[in-house]
């Protein structure tokens, strides 16, 4: 069984910022996240971070940004 918050495998390259909010929403959504918002994208050497709020908290997804995999953890505020 898999928890769809935890991960989801993707065969797509992220290379904007634009792309990485895209997948975060997206990411989100599909786990039955509602009324999702992505705030401003940064990337580090090896991940996309992208900070979301949604009706059942905060968030940061992080995504790889070769293979588009995802990882969802909760935020704290």
């Amino acid at each position: 069984m898999t928890d769809p918050l935890t991960s989801h495998d993707d065969t797509t390259e992220i290379t904007t910022s634009e792309e990485a909010a895209v997948l975060a929403y997206d990411t989100l959504a599909d786990a039955g996240c509602e009324s999702v918002v992505t705030s401003l994208p940064h990337r580090t050497r090896s991940t996309w971070i992208v900070p979301a709020t949604s009706e059942s908290g905060a968030w940061r997804v992080h995504i790889d940004p070769r293979s588009g995999a995802t990882r969802v953890v909760r935020s704290e505020g």
